[in-house]
């Protein structure tokens, strides 16, 4: 087994594309907590987002039950948004997944903590 440390901070930015596709997934005894997920809308038109979360991510995501967080959310042009007011916690190997309206005019910048997530026995 991999040593996984306590705390560790990470960031994960991307453009999105038109097909809802894998962003982020949790390491094996890592949860991730979401501390941000800004959108940011590169155009000059007002572009729309989909964001959700999957159990087991990876290549198997796709099979997985999937859940949005918002749907055909809108932004304004050249603005920004946080989805995450809120946290939003993955377990081992969950998924954040995403798409926008048009490829490649929304860039999406996550905040992670990712922190050790074994399972104890007494």
């Amino acid at each position: 087994m991999a040593q996984v440390p306590l705390n560790h901070f990470a960031r994960v930015s991307t453009t999105l594309n038109t097909t809802l596709t894998q962003v982020y997934s949790a390491p094996v005894d890592t949860a991730a907590i979401m501390l941000t997920i800004l959108a940011s809308n590169k155009t000059t038109a007002t572009q729309s987002i989909t964001v959700g979360v999957s159990g087991n991510g990876g290549n198997n995501w796709p099979t997985r039950p999937y859940y949005n967080i918002i749907k055909d959310f809108t932004i304004p042009a050249n603005d920004t948004t946080n989805i995450a007011i809120g946290k939003i916690v993955l377990e081992n190997y969950d998924a954040l997944i995403a798409s926008a309206g048009s490829l490649s005019s929304v860039d999406l910048t996550l905040s992670i903590l990712e922190t050790l997530n074994t399972p104890t026995t007494n």
